[in-house]
């Protein structure tokens, strides 16, 4: 593919899969006071409402990442981009101008589907790239969702500050944008469309679990996949708890905190996998990048000074380039004329794991920091998660043998 297409194509996908990012973090500074106002009712009860949102984002996610994937093989990649990209925008406009709780459970629900775009973009990285250079530019696809995740905080933040509306506005007028671009400058990725019909039943979030079957020679890495997912909803799940609970930060130092991990999760995926991805095949990087995970997130399960924190979290970080590598393992594993249901797969086993993980990880958060827990231990969390990545070197190990 000639440079110029390629350049495009990867930055319309990096546009879509920072905007997608930043509008999952752009709500979060300014949803309390907007579930106080829409409900007329005090902080705890917005926070249980808030709980059910969350909830209905990562349940779409689970039903829509496969199907999305599976109309891009069957449709191509730039339409299914193209609509998700527009629902993103009506998403938030619906949002701006919510004026009731179900209106907002319905912004979410349709954040959800649109916002399942990450298996078609990887789908179309995939066929736009060889083998040789497939992993560098997965970097760049997860180095976006780190400039999301650092920007959508900040500017919910800055601009609630004016108006609890002016983000979404804000995100909705940049998704449009986005729209423009890629109806005018992002090509057809996908050259081997899947001639079958597709039937309903394929649409089943069960039917694409059942998809594994059709893997069933890396069912193993599915099984790794899964364990890495859950493991990674550690720091999600309970960074804000542990560190007020263990060094009584204030909400300023957890909010920055937050910013400064962004910042270095970017620099590990733009820089950091950049150079080791021309060093090391996917085995090796997916090995060295658990196995620096695992130690990271072992001390932070035990850290009691900051000094110990910002290793811990620093070694995790690092050790991230195994998820690049990983991804890039599996789209090698595959036929182009399925990259888009491997890819949908992969992203229903991520929204399984959202569903899940989150709430086994602040339940065992609750019963180990109880005052008469034994043993006491605030980064409980970070331990069960060093023993899923264990699990999955074990695995792993098992499956490159054979």
């Amino acid at each position: 593919m000639k440079s110029t297409n390629l350049n495009r194509i990867v930055l319309f996908i990096a546009i879509t899969i920072l905007l997608d990012s930043a509008g999952f973090g752009l709500i979060f500074p300014v949803l309390p006071e907007l579930l106080e106002q829409v409900l007329h009712a005090d902080l705890s009860t917005a926070a249980k409402y808030g709980g059910m949102l969350t909830l209905a984002y990562a349940f779409m996610q689970f039903i829509f990442a496969p199907i999305l994937g599976i109309l891009s093989d069957r449709y191509g990649r730039r339409k299914v981009l193209l609509l998700s990209l527009f629902g993103f925008s009506v998403d938030c406009f619906i949002m701006a101008l919510a004026s009731s709780y179900w209106l907002l459970f319905l912004s979410r629900l349709l954040a959800g589907i649109t916002g399942a775009t990450f298996a078609v973009a990887a789908a179309a990285i995939t066929d736009s790239t060889d083998e040789s250079s497939r992993t560098k530019y997965f970097g760049y696809l997860n180095a976006a969702f780190h400039v999301g995740f650092i920007l959508g905080p900040l500017l919910g933040g800055l601009l609630g500050e004016y108006h609890l509306t002016y983000p979404f506005y804000f995100a909705g007028t940049l998704g449009l944008c986005n729209v423009a671009y890629g109806y005018f400058y992002f090509p057809e990725t996908n050259k081997t469309k899947v001639k079958t019909p597709i039937r309903l039943s394929s649409f089943s979030p069960l039917q694409s679990l059942k998809s594994i079957r059709r893997f069933k020679q890396i069912t193993v890495l599915f099984v790794v996949f899964f364990l890495l997912s859950a493991a990674s909803h550690s720091m999600e799940s309970t960074w804000s708890f542990f560190t007020l609970l263990q060094f009584e930060w204030s909400k300023q130092q957890v909010g920055l905190s937050l910013t400064l991990i962004g910042i270095i999760g970017f620099l590990v995926q733009a820089y950091v996998l950049q150079y080791l991805s021309k060093k090391l095949t996917d085995y090796k990087l997916i090995y060295l990048g658990l196995a620096v995970s695992g130690i990271g997130l072992i001390l932070l399960s035990f850290c009691t000074t900051t000094v110990q924190l910002w290793i811990g979290i620093t070694l995790y970080l690092l050790g991230s380039v195994q998820q690049t590598g990983f991804q890039s393992m599996l789209s090698k594993s595959v036929d182009s004329q399925h990259q888009g249901e491997l890819q949908g797969v992969l992203g229903s086993l991520n929204g399984l794991t959202t569903i899940v993980a989150p709430p086994l990880f602040t339940y065992s958060f609750y019963l180990f920091t109880q005052d008469n827990a034994l043993p006491y231990l605030p980064g409980i969390a970070f331990a069960l998660a060093a023993t899923l990545i264990l699990i999955s070197l074990y695995l792993l190990f098992r499956y490159s043998r054979k």
